[in-house]
């Protein structure tokens, strides 16, 4: 990176994007306006440095045009045969000279046709304020400067007289509701948000997910006070809300106490606040409270509440209600299990093959009850069992979908048992009523990473004769989402569940599987300190823990995967074992350089020949899922355009090292 000396300089630039904004301060891009004739240089676009000292990091918005000064620096960024240089202002000083008008030019943009984004922009330049009169008035001459076109002039009216609400877009912007914000507030409320953010300023909760954002705007721009009945209220939904971000669906008050606290800084009685909040909850319903066994009160957000018991009962129908689709001629069980384990030693080349006790055990419970869990740890055979069920389930004549939450679980799935599978989400998005049938069988794998709202999802969607198995292992990571679902019913009396313990995939003397069993039993497992052994344990230092990793990495490298418990640990995380690993692997190879469509230049990816990619999305078209590895191996010399199979842009990551609950 090469830069020239910096000089002082004094321009105006209208804001376009902002790249980052944080309590440091705020970088933007823009490009320079000339206010007197009006023109916007898009030509000549400029990075902004804004620090936090200068000024307020949100008061720097998309469209506004600020009068800068400060020094001024150009920097030429060099990616192999590319180069991209930028204009960087560190700001000095800075002053708004034009508001932003952007929810009325987003407006014009998204709702007009024939007017775009700059044409928008320019009416707002040109009449700022008055562009609503101009827009309530139908003042042609008022616009017809900018646009000329008689025919797109009485579109831009009629459009602002059926949809077009001046008094909402002037109120969001008067109280420096951000774009986006409003946007999304507007879309819901429609004519009624001026109404309804006056009443509860806090209702944009509802579309934003800063807390100190929308208490911010509640405060200086609705008046909004410390012990404000509103914002107590706010502060108590959104602490529910917070236990649910940290994987729970309840709370209890000292829970709470330590949010709610946070949350009303900087109110001088927090617990007076929690109680005054609470008395307001009971009668509003704000919340459901319970006692637990333990004779805690719990308090519970009601949608997750009502979630809870609808899903509770859906097991219980499952359980209690015989089922109405009977066979004619009931299934011998013993005999089709027999008549599997005959197929797969022919298959496997394997005469001795056959199901050991709990995997018979775990067929006949799947095959007999319409509710049953199957669990059991890495290679101990839950997808034998599930073969053999399905050889059993096939005599019954009913569609059977099989299904994992993540697209890798997916693959492995279909992989496996050579049938075909969806993700949940698929499964729930594509499958019809007509398709699924009254009385489908639903194979769900992986199951300890079902969430409370995903299987509240599906327990809307499945009919009441559904047959439903649940596989997976509960010693495993938890869901990302709220609620345990596995993990609670595993424990429950009265659920068929059958445990498969005999470890099958790893051979007899491997210690994997004793050290594995240990850890899920809570005791410490026997360790090796020989690195030549397969399951050890070396102790280092923490400025050693990379070093070390790198040593035993380098030893085989096509054939290890290097896992990390947390992402952004500068000792032991991902994001620093991938820096220094594609430094020291793939750093020296080509760039995979892409154009940029926002600012229009050919930038860096930040990958290079000999990097190991992750692919983060789920590409059906193109059999790419969620956790799919992959080597970035050539870059081309010609530029060339790549259909990915669809709409969405793929998101891709460094993976040499990955954190042990991806994919």
């Amino acid at each position: 990176m090469k830069a020239q000396a910096p000089n002082l300089t004094s321009t105006t630039v209208r804001i376009t994007r902002i790249r980052s904004r944080n309590h440091l301060g705020c970088i933007a891009f823009g490009h320079r306006v000339d206010l007197a004739t009006g023109l916007n240089d898009r030509s000549y676009s400029v990075v902004v440095s804004v620090p936090t000292a200068i000024a307020e990091p949100s008061k720097i918005t998309i469209g506004g045009i600020f009068e800068l000064y400060g020094e001024t620096s150009t920097i030429l960024r060099v990616h192999g045969a590319y180069s991209v240089s930028e204009t960087q202002i560190e700001v000095q000083d800075i002053k708004l000279v034009r508001p932003s008008g952007s929810q009325i030019v987003q407006w014009l943009a998204d709702n007009v046709k024939g007017i775009s984004e700059v044409k928008a922009t320019k009416l707002w330049d040109t009449l700022g304020e008055r562009l609503y009169e101009a827009l309530d008035n139908r003042d042609y001459e008022a616009v017809q400067f900018i646009i000329p076109s008689e025919h797109v002039r009485d579109g831009l009216f009629e459009k602002w007289a059926e949809d077009g609400d001046g008094k909402t877009l002037q109120f969001v912007q008067e109280r420096d509701i951000p774009l986006d914000l409003a946007r999304k507030a507007i879309k819901f409320h429609k004519k009624n948000t001026i109404a309804a953010l006056t009443a509860d300023p806090y209702r944009l909760l509802s579309f934003e997910g800063n807390w100190q954002r929308v208490d911010s705007i509640a405060r200086d721009k609705f008046g909004v006070l410390l012990d404000d009945s509103r914002r107590l209220a706010a502060a108590l939904e959104e602490s529910l809300y917070r236990v649910a971000e940290k994987g729970h669906t309840c709370a209890t008050l000292n829970d709470l106490q330590e949010t709610v606290s946070t949350l009303v800084k900087p109110h001088s009685a927090p617990t007076a606040a929690l109680a005054k909040a609470l008395i307001q909850g009971t009668e509003t319903g704000q919340f459901v409270s319970r006692e637990a066994s333990s004779g805690e009160l719990m308090l519970h957000a009601p949608g997750t509440y009502i979630m809870e018991r609808q899903c509770a009962e859906f097991i219980r129908q499952l359980l209690s209600n015989p089922d109405t689709q009977q066979q004619l001629f009931p299934a011998d069980v013993e005999s089709l299990i027999e008549a599997f384990e005959r197929e797969e030693q022919l298959h496997l080349g394997i005469p001795a093959f056959s199901l050991n006790a709990a995997q018979r055990e775990a067929v006949k419970n799947s095959f007999d009850n319409r509710f049953s869990i199957i669990t059991g740890g890495a290679g101990v055979g839950k997808t034998t069992v599930l073969k053999a069920l399905y050889r059993a389930l096939d005599t019954t004549g009913r569609p059977r979908f099989q299904m994992a939450l993540s697209g890798r679980a997916t693959a492995r799935m279909i992989e496996a048992t050579q049938q075909p599978a969806t993700t949940i989400a698929g499964f729930l998005r594509n499958v019809s009523d007509e398709e699924m049938g009254p009385a489908p069988v639903i194979v769900i794998d992986e199951a300890s990473m079902l969430d409370l709202v995903t299987f509240y999802r599906l327990v809307c969607k499945l009919p009441a004769d559904t047959h439903l198995i649940l596989v997976g292992d509960p010693y495993q990571l938890p869901p990302i989402g709220a609620g345990l679902v596995l993990h609670v019913l595993c424990d429950l009396p009265g659920v068929p569940s059958t445990q498969l313990t005999e470890v099958k995939r790893q051979a007899k003397e491997s210690p994997i599987p004793a050290a594995s069993q240990a850890i899920r039993e809570g005791q410490w497992p026997t360790f090796a300190s020989n690195s030549s052994n397969e399951v050890v344990f070396l102790p280092c230092a923490d400025n050693q823990i990379i070093p070390t990793v790198l040593g035993l990495y380098e030893q085989d490298r096509r054939n290890t995967q290097i896992l990390c418990a947390t992402r952004s640990c500068r000792f032991a995380g991902v994001e620093t074992i991938n820096d220094v690993c594609h430094v020291r692997y793939a750093g020296s190879g080509r760039h995979l350089m892409a154009l940029n469509l926002e600012t229009g230049e050919v930038e860096s990816t930040g990958f290079c020949v000999g990097d190991l990619l992750l692919y983060t999305a789920n590409d059906w078209q193109r059999n790419l899922q969620n956790g799919c590895l992959g080597e970035l191996t050539e870059v081309f010399d010609q530029v060339a355009e790549v259909n990915l199979g669809n709409d969405e842009k793929p998101d891709m990551r460094i993976a040499i090292g990955r954190a042990v609950y991806d994919g």
